[in-house]
């Protein structure tokens, strides 16, 4: 329905097409982001639902274990690791961002993936200029790259690499020329966190938001030719997305501001309809409280 509803709408594609990611971002009030306690044990008995759309696997002492052996990680033991992610991922679901990216950064390489998500998340939500933005997300690519070439094995050490260059690409001016190797990196990237983990529902997200992307900034012909991206397969991954994770509204969020950049920013029913429905969703999170938030802003 979504999709169909986009199709009709669809029309010629100017280089104003831009995705809504490069508003000034509109930050709901502190309530949205201080709502939420996990304190205690209620961490790991949310953990799943928490993280239902990157699959990151719950930081407890055996996976400590594991990421002790990591190159230049500065904790010791398993339990004081494990301690350390799982306070930092606490930080992160409560809406402390900066604390997140701080406690995250502390950690090296083990702490690379709650670093990456809490700083984009900061980045989305809390920065409110699309220059500002871009510049942050360029602090976290050597720390995704990092992740990538050291845990090459999981699905999130490629996804967050293709998130931060998701978040550098969509900030980026509209005339701006795109670099065809980061490009290919970002959809390599994709691809790989997908070939480990099918059912890694924001990678398949931020697929569907990559081929939107390039189509709106591109044209749909150029699109095509340059990287492979399509229309067709960006409703399709980010169904797929919907379907993984039909309770969270980033899911929704991203699927009205794709179908808004492939209908050439015209709004359609499919739109309004993704908008309303990420905005109706109740949170699990702080993160997912702002998308709520911010979905209610585009309704207005």
């Amino acid at each position: 329905m979504l999709a169909q509803a986009a199709r009709k709408a669809r029309g010629k594609v100017t280089i104003e097409s831009i995705d809504t990611m490069s508003k000034p971002a509109r930050m709901p009030p502190p309530a949205a982001r201080h709502a939420f306690n996990f304190a205690g044990e209620a961490l790991q008995g949310a953990w799943k639902q928490l993280h239902l759309g990157d699959l990151e696997p719950w930081p407890d002492a055996q996976r400590a274990k594991r990421l002790l052996a990591l190159p230049g990680q500065p904790h010791a033991d398993a339990a004081t690791l494990a301690a350390a992610l799982q306070a930092a991922w606490r930080a992160y679901h409560e809406g402390e961002f900066e604390s997140a990216h701080a406690q995250g950064m502390a950690l090296g390489v083990a702490g690379a993936s709650v670093t990456i998500k809490a700083g984009g998340t900061h980045a989305r939500h809390m920065l409110g200029d699309a220059i500002a933005r871009r510049l942050y997300v360029k602090t976290l690519i050597p720390i995704a790259e990092a992740l990538r070439k050291t845990l090459p094995g999981e699905a999130n050490s490629h996804y967050r690499l293709a998130y931060v260059l998701s978040l550098h690409l969509q900030n980026m001016a509209p005339n701006a020329r795109l670099d065809n190797a980061q490009l290919q990196v970002q959809h390599m990237a994709l691809q790989s966190a997908l070939q480990i983990a099918p059912r890694h529902a924001e990678a398949q997200l931020a697929l569907g938001i990559f081929h939107a992307t390039l189509v709106g900034r591109m044209g749909a012909i150029a699109a095509k030719m340059r990287c492979g991206a399509n229309a067709t397969a960006a409703e399709h991954h980010l169904e797929t997305a919907r379907r993984l994770m039909p309770t969270n509204p980033l899911a929704w969020l991203e699927t009205g501001n794709a179908l808004l950049t492939l209908a050439g920013m015209r709004r359609s029913a499919a739109v309004t309809e993704a908008f309303e429905r990420a905005a109706k969703l109740t949170p699990h999170d702080a993160a997912e409280a702002l998308d709520a938030a911010w979905a209610r802003t585009q309704l207005h």
